[in-house]
């Protein structure tokens, strides 16, 4: 099984996710393709060691072509700016399905997008 990172170190977006706030996880890349359908490990990362903090199903993307369709997305995706804000090209968005919570596991595997668990 893999887990996907989450980068967790200017807002806790894993929290969002798990507390079903937050419904998109936002990519610059396709990179979450090969977990469509798929239900995987959310892994927190930035700011200590990486851990296992819950599983979701990953949906499928849907594309954000202008600021204005970022924009009219922020209450699912959450995201207000910064090095994870819109940057003037395409990104994509994934829906984080049935999210559910387990207690924090050190994850030692590496990878940069996913890790194995």
């Amino acid at each position: 099984m893999k887990g996907i990172n989450i980068n967790c170190m200017g807002q806790n977006f894993c929290r969002l996710i798990l507390d079903g706030e937050k419904t998109i996880e936002t990519r610059n890349s396709r990179s979450l393709d090969p977990y469509i359908g798929q239900r995987v490990g959310l892994i927190k990362t930035g700011g200590g060691p990486a851990k296992l903090v819950g599983y979701v199903t990953v949906g499928h993307p849907i594309e954000y072509e202008s600021e204005a369709e970022w924009e009219a997305d922020i209450g699912r995706h959450k995201v207000y700016g910064g090095v994870f804000g819109w940057q003037a090209k395409t990104k994509y968005g994934y829906p984080m399905l049935s999210p559910q919570r387990v207690s924090p596991t050190l994850v030692t595997s590496k990878g940069i997008v996913a890790r194995a668990l």
